[in-house]
């Protein structure tokens, strides 16, 4: 009979070495979920662009409702309105439609009509209850006419840069980089 011989054997198996490989590649994906990729400029275009949009969808809706629209500017908010029996009420209801607030830091200046418009608390926070108080610097008409014409700007203090959305009369609207 020969004799056996017993050799020990040094290293790792297979499955140890998936287990490690595994928890590794979860640790990576957890480490990449919590680092926000989008630098401030990217937050203001993404900003710009979610704002046109949401002027498109109010401009269609006006259409085929019939309706007339309203949006009303905080300092660091805004929200659309619905003209119903001749006041305004604010759009609760609808997830889209809903009152937005600027991300951190972030700020909106308003021109209309070429003329720089103060955004102040008096509709949205100043006064909740007192539905007279509630009146929308730009109105979105049933007929898609937007008026006036006006320029909201989103902006970080600290940065030079800028994006705009521009609104003509006509309906027609575009949002731009500034710089």
């Amino acid at each position: 009979m020969p004799a056996t011989r017993r050799h020990s054997q040094h290293g790792f198996t297979l499955l140890e070495l998936m287990v490690v490989v595994v928890i590794a590649a979860l640790l990576f994906t957890f480490v990449a979920l919590s680092i926000n990729p989008n630098t401030t400029e990217d937050n203001l275009k993404q900003e710009a662009l979610r704002f046109n949009r949401l002027l498109q969808l109010l401009l269609e809706e006006a259409v085929l409702k019939g309706e007339d629209y309203g949006i009303e500017f905080a300092p660091r908010e805004y929200r659309f309105l619905r003209l119903e029996k001749n006041q305004w009420t604010p759009i609760e209801n609808d997830k889209i439609l809903r009152k937005r607030e600027l991300p951190e830091e972030m700020e909106m200046d308003l021109a209309v009509e070429n003329t720089s418009i103060v955004i102040d608390n008096t509709g949205i926070d100043g006064e909740k209850n007192n539905r007279d108080a509630i009146k929308p610097q730009v109105f979105v008409l049933s007929s898609g006419e937007i008026t006036p014409e006006f320029e909201l700007q989103f902006y970080y203090p600290a940065l030079a840069t800028r994006y705009a959305v521009r609104a003509q009369f006509d309906g027609k609207h575009s949002t731009a980089l500034l710089e």
